[in-house]
């Protein structure tokens, strides 16, 4: 799989590198015979500006004369504007010449400028004025209102993907997820927050999110009912996930059975074996591929356990990869006896390989494990 992959992005390149090369040589060519870029086909002109930003081709292009300013305008680039690093003399400019006129065909809309977003969301009648919006990406995001923008997102019955992070500190998941939770044509949710307080409980109307990616901490109680709302998710990622006890236990929600999920990817900080096992149980069965990076437990480390959980509860699992970084305790077996257990005819027959390092030269108690051939 890895190697089709690689195989396809090999292709992709290539086709690029041609394309790139046909362009310059037909440049070349023009330049040679001394033709002035007024001369150049239009499409030589769009294939101009598939490489370069939107502002680009506007300071550039736009003003030049009647003809540049259509190509401009019915050219593909402008449905997908990325505002990033901009001023806010120059944004005003691009804000009544380029974002106005063409607001009705923009599929593709990211704001990294907090002054930007704030301009945009001040007036509901303009974002309202997106109807072809599909992906919106908030960077940076700094408003304590920043409800205020889901109410006009939705109205965008075209959105399917969100993408929001936050440069300030966040008091609770709970407000952002009961939002987000709102869209109801989202399918892609990626959020990025680098603090959290931990006095969220998620308990939330069902989502129409297929894949969802948390980059920042969540409490691991939080994760079941978090996938109890998400009935059609294919996809998860969590970068960090711990047990931090200093907390109520909030009330779960029922089971759902999670037919479509068939990725998970999670990073497990001092969460105990056996509350992630019932997990797995309640809503792993039809995944095929699970990557854990697990601190400390070392029940994780337990092959024979694993197997069971495989072979009941995670049949369709192809792609298996663990790295746990950890200690033993056990007085009877060492590291190495541990590991061992992963060289087993199961773990052989699915070519799931293995292997670790020890992280002091006179610690053969304590070390890294992990996967080399998740493969199947």
């Amino acid at each position: 799989m890895q190697r089709t992959k690689r195989k396809e992005n090999d292709m992709v390149q290539i086709s690029n590198s041609n394309k790139k090369q046909k362009l310059e040589n037909q440049i070349t060519t023009i330049n040679s015979n001394k033709y002035c870029l007024e001369d150049l086909a239009n499409e030589i002109l769009y294939e101009i500006f598939e490489y370069l930003d939107v502002y680009d081709i506007y300071k550039g292009f736009y003003n030049l004369n009647n003809r540049f300013q259509n190509l401009a305008i019915n050219s593909n680039v402008l449905t997908k504007i990325n505002i990033s690093t901009i001023s806010k003399s120059n944004f005003e400019d691009y804000y009544y010449n380029i974002l106005i006129p063409n607001q009705s065909q923009i599929n593709f809309l990211r704001l990294s400028n907090p002054f930007v977003v704030k301009i945009i969301f001040s007036e509901p009648r303009l974002i309202l004025n997106f109807i072809r919006l599909q992906t919106i990406i908030l960077d940076n995001v700094l408003n304590k209102n920043f409800h205020k923008f889901f109410d006009y997102l939705l109205c965008l019955t075209t959105l399917h993907a969100i993408t929001i992070s936050f440069a300030v500190h966040i008091s609770s998941l709970d407000i952002i997820f009961s939002q987000i939770f709102r869209l109801s044509t989202l399918k892609y949710c990626k959020i990025e927050y680098q603090q959290l307080s931990f006095i969220d409980f998620i308990n939330y109307e069902s989502s129409s999110i297929e894949y969802l990616i948390i980059n920042g901490h969540l409490r691991f109680s939080a994760l079941h009912n978090l996938l109890c709302c998400l009935p059609k998710l294919q996809h998860l990622s969590i970068s960090y996930l711990d047990k931090f006890d200093c907390y109520e236990e909030s009330n779960k929600l029922s089971s759902i059975q999670l037919k479509y999920l068939k990725h998970v990817s999670l990073k497990l900080d001092d969460v105990h074996f056996d509350e992630f096992e019932k997990i797995i149980k309640e809503f792993f069965y039809h995944i095929q591929i699970l990557r854990l990076t697990i601190v400390y437990d070392e029940t994780y480390l337990d092959a024979k356990r694993w197997q069971q959980l495989i072979l009941f509860h995670m049949s369709y699992l192809r792609i298996f990869y663990i790295n746990h970084q950890g200690y033993v305790n056990n007085n009877n077996l060492t590291y190495h006896d541990i590991i061992n257990q992963f060289n087993s005819s199961f773990w052989n027959e699915n070519k799931w390989f293995f292997t670790h390092q020890h992280q002091w030269k006179y610690r053969l108690d304590t070390g890294i494990f992990y996967s080399t051939r998740p493969y199947r």
